[in-house]
């Protein structure tokens, strides 16, 4: 599926994920610049702690590795805002032609991801996961709480805390799930842009 036949809410969401992962805000994604310093953060909260990822920072190196050069379509080794969105056209119509599988992806891919943001590996988020993650992009965190309670809200959760179902949820609403209702829509909002992701 081409970047054009997405439903322009999705692009929409699509183009701000691109901004959010842009650290730099060169308007380009890189391993270096963006990534490898956020991999660096999210691994330096296990110091101290018992972990399930015995190395969790090469782990982290491998999948941000691994997904930039999958949307790399031109092999330059950076990734566009063109070439980010159009990578998520593929993945919406692989959603749309087989959900299912998809959504076991997901439960890997994300509930992984999860298990890592989840420090004391309580089975939720609490804001000081969320925040962290977003503050290892450079981005102020000082909405999070509002906007976690939002979304935890439109699910018919209490507030406060994140569980692994209802985050996984949010993924799928976030992703694919155009329609306006949608919780999920908000997954990535709360957040300050860092000034740089924000540069034209």
């Amino acid at each position: 599926m081409s970047s054009v036949s997405l439903p322009a809410e999705l692009m929409r969401r699509y183009r701000r994920l691109f901004r959010f992962y842009d650290r730099d805000g060169d308007g380009r994604h890189t391993l270096e610049g963006d990534f490898e310093p956020v991999a660096v953060r999210i691994a330096r909260r296990w110091q101290g702690r018992p972990s399930r990822f015995p190395d969790l920072l090469g782990l982290l190196l491998d999948t941000y590795r691994h997904e930039n050069t999958r949307r790399d379509r031109n092999h330059d080794g950076t990734v566009d805002q063109e070439e980010f969105v159009a990578s998520h056209g593929r993945v919406f119509d692989a959603f749309q032609s087989d959900p299912r599988a998809a959504r076991e992806f997901m439960a890997r891919s994300a509930g992984g991801f999860f298990d890592v943001l989840d420090l004391d590996g309580d089975g939720q988020l609490d804001v000081d996961d969320l925040a962290a993650f977003a503050a290892a992009y450079g981005h102020t965190t000082a909405g999070i709480a509002a906007n976690l309670d939002r979304m935890l809200a439109g699910l018919g959760l209490p507030p406060g805390r994140l569980p692994r179902e209802a985050f996984l949820t949010l993924v799928e609403q976030y992703w694919f799930d155009p329609s306006p209702e949608a919780p999920g829509r908000h997954l990535f909002d709360g957040v300050g842009l860092n000034p740089a992701a924000l540069a034209p």
